[in-house]
């Protein structure tokens, strides 16, 4: 999901209906596992956007929604008071801010990886980090354990993996949420046939999906699936569907924040 030349890339406390479907991200019972909370589904969205777009979101806030912020591929070479300003708007209306960093799947220094995250966090105040590109097999577990692992000794409270596919099972180990699909619409029901039968037994609050090139109507067949307490769908296309907001996104937040 990474923006490159050629793949470009909040709940107010007074929202009655829908507060106690606030997700308590970061209440773990044992380090890197356990989030609790999420009655009703929301939206994780991948808001690689300028930052006064990004400060639009947040004059219609949603419970539990997640943003992530992408000011550069990753937090840039200096620090932006725009961008920490969106961050503060998104925050002070209930939404969860994570930056974006990208990890190569696993190639990716440790130490740059860090780097990215504590800038994120020392120039914009976010509340964790959404590590792109992640791995999927259990060879590369050793690398994102640790990074997780040093990322909330920063500071940092939330760490969601993307590796865009269902991983080994030991990634949920590891990650507070982590995004088990990525793609166009056409293939989504295909994927979510081919769940495997374990990962509905993993809360549903730990899993997000995100879905490109979708009309107003397939989102909110994709909002009717079950298994992933965050989706966000976009009318966005390849190369670069994460760079603007879809028309459609209060109706998609509103059937998401329709609590069962």
């Amino acid at each position: 999901m990474r923006r490159r030349t050629l793949l470009g890339l909040a709940a107010v406390a007074g929202v009655a209906a829908c507060t106690a479907a606030a997700i308590a991200l970061g209440a773990r019972s044992e380090p890197g596992v356990t989030v609790t909370g999420i009655m009703c589904r929301s939206t994780l969205i991948p808001a690689y956007l300028a930052a006064d777009d990004l400060a639009r979101i947040a004059e219609r806030p949603a419970p539990g929604r997640v943003v992530v912020v992408n000011p550069h591929n990753g937090p840039g070479a200096a620090a932006r008071r725009s961008y920490r300003a969106a961050v503060a708007a998104e925050q002070l209306g209930g939404t969860r801010v994570l930056g974006y960093v990208h990890t190569g799947y696993g190639a990716r220094p440790a130490a740059a990886v860090i780097a990215d995250a504590t800038r994120y966090q020392a120039w914009y105040g976010v509340d964790g980090v959404f590590l792109d590109e992640t791995a999927e097999d259990d060879a590369r577990l050793p690398y994102y354990r640790a990074l997780a692992a040093e990322a909330r000794a920063t500071g940092l409270r939330i760490v969601a993996l993307n590796p865009g596919t269902v991983p080994a099972r030991g990634y949920f180990d590891v990650g507070d949420i982590v995004v088990t699909f990525e793609g166009p619409y056409e293939a989504y029901g295909a994927a979510t046939r081919a769940t495997p039968g374990w990962l509905r037994d993993v809360p549903a609050a730990r899993v997000a999906h995100l879905v490109y090139d979708a009309t107003p109507a397939e989102a909110l067949r994709a909002a009717n699936e079950d298994g992933a307490g965050f989706l966000y769908a976009t009318s966005g296309e390849l190369p670069d569907p994460w760079s603007a907001l879809p028309p459609y996104l209060d109706e998609l937040e509103a059937r998401l924040g329709s609590c069962p």
